[in-house]
């Protein structure tokens, strides 16, 4: 028998409540280099786009543009309506070539004496792009704008920040986030799946994992190295999970096999579900699976699961999900 890890890719996504994007700049459209991003507001140009190429390049995070500054102490600010009656979840990428404190506020108009509430403090160091995020409970008022404001340390001097996101956080809310996969085996297999599930609303979850298949057996579920099927999280948690089967003896090659994996929580408001697809190889089936046509077919769903035409996308995360004489493959993907 042999054994092979993998790990669940979400093909599938079935919720009542998703956490709503209300903000997101990757400075990628329409800027130009070495001007102020567009629609931030910044007076004394200490915040200015860069490009992937220049001279002044650090990179982006993704894309080719990002916004930096080179000033000890700067702002920038943007409209975007935040509401006192929603919880947001704020993050941002960043590097920097010391230490830069950045501070995200919010307030009623585009100046730092307009600022009233400071959202979260986060101290970027030099070295590789960091994400830093935040989930915020309160926001003490209805506010218009939101505040970037970098300080430099004693040596510091280029400071580079991409994509910036706010999202609205749910009452109850589940997001399933798989490693890395693998699609063909040995019937007889043993395999073990590798997820992490995190509670990403505002409220204490107890969720249960339930596996359905015809194509498995032996199955065994873990959550952070304890057997179990059920487990408790709380806002902002990150528990991993093993699930570990056998794909059934007796298969035929090249038969296709499923197991769906569902996730329920304790107020039963809510739902998601994850595919395994497998398809069956032979001892010596490898030579056969290199030489065989490697045509695709690529389907894009949004994060309810339903499929949507690929060239009619509007902004917003989708998943790509791609078949393949090599098996079956997918992607979450962000449309500007």
């Amino acid at each position: 028998m042999r054994k092979t890890i993998l790990t669940l890719l979400a093909c599938l996504v079935t919720s009542v409540s998703f956490a709503t994007s209300v903000f997101w700049e990757s400075f990628e459209y329409a800027n130009h280099d070495l001007t102020v991003p567009i629609g931030w507001n910044c007076d004394d140009q200490s915040w200015l786009c860069g490009y992937l190429d220049k001279d002044h390049n650090r990179t982006a995070h993704t894309g080719d543009w990002y916004a930096f500054t080179t000033t000890d102490d700067s702002w920038m600010f943007i409209e975007t309506f935040m509401s006192s009656q929603i919880r947001y979840h704020y993050s941002y990428w960043a590097i920097s070539d010391g230490t830069y404190e950045v501070e995200l506020w919010a307030g009623s108009g585009p100046s730092a004496e307009q600022m009233s509430q400071l959202l979260f403090t986060a101290t970027v160091h030099s070295g590789n792009y960091e994400e830093f995020r935040e989930y915020v409970e309160t926001i003490n008022e209805d506010y218009r704008y939101l505040g970037i404001h970098a300080i430099a340390s004693s040596g510091a001097y280029h400071l580079s920040i991409d994509d910036i996101n706010i999202d609205m956080v749910a009452r109850y809310d589940l997001d399933v986030t798989p490693m890395e996969w693998d699609t063909v085996l040995l019937a007889g297999t043993e395999i073990t799946l590798e997820y992490d599930v995190a509670n990403t609303g505002y409220e204490d979850l107890t969720v249960t994992m339930t596996p359905y298949t015809e194509y498995f057996d032996n199955i065994h579920f873990t959550v952070d190295g304890l057997a179990g099927t059920t487990f408790p999280t709380v806002p902002n948690q990150t528990v991993h999970c093993t699930c570990t089967a056998t794909l059934t003896q007796n298969l035929n090659q090249g038969t296709r096999c499923w197991m769906d994996i569902m996730f329920t929580v304790s107020c039963d408001c809510l739902t998601r579900m994850i595919t395994l697809w497998v398809t069956v190889d032979d001892p010596d089936g490898v030579a056969e699976y290199e030489n065989e046509d490697n045509a695709q077919q690529v389907e894009v769903f949004d994060l309810t699961g339903k499929k949507v035409d690929p060239t009619r996308l509007k902004p917003g995360v989708y998943i790509e999900r791609t078949v393949s004489a090599q098996g079956v493959s997918s992607r979450k993907f962000i449309k500007q």
